[in-house]
């Protein structure tokens, strides 16, 4: 019995682990708007859920639908409006297949690729990577 408890402990161990190495951070970038600096973050988890963050805080979430590469966020921080674009390639590219080849072809005559958001804050605007 305490060798079966030690293996499933390890297994769940090993779930999360896996789990938290498939959470994609964005690269802060800092943008100043208006006589302010703003200092973006974000993270995206493979399920479709994307946090963006301004000075740590997180200001916008949202859910990318299956299948659906676009997100459009609106907000507020600090008095300033704030909006993000997400395009993010890999969620048609995850679905393997056929359907995940013409995606692909699909994005590449687009000129689209990778897993990026446009996040406007005020009057500055800076691109994060995923």
């Amino acid at each position: 019995m305490k060798r079966f408890s030690l293996v499933l402990a390890s297994l769940g161990a090993v779930a999360v682990v896996m789990g938290c190495a498939s959470i994609r951070v964005a690269q802060n970038k800092t943008v100043e708007s208006e006589g302010q600096k703003f200092e973006l973050g974000g993270t995206y988890e493979p399920k479709g859920d994307l946090t963006l963050t301004i000075d740590g805080d997180p200001i916008m979430r949202g859910r990318f639908p299956p299948y659906t590469p676009t997100l459009r966020l609106n907000g507020k921080y600090k008095n300033q409006s704030v909006s993000a674009s997400c395009y993010f390639g890999t969620i048609l590219g995850s679905r393997g297949g056929v359907g995940g080849i013409v995606a692909g072809s699909i994005q590449g005559a687009k000129g689209k690729s990778g897993d990026k958001c446009d996040i406007t804050v005020g009057s500055a605007t800076e691109s994060l990577f995923f």
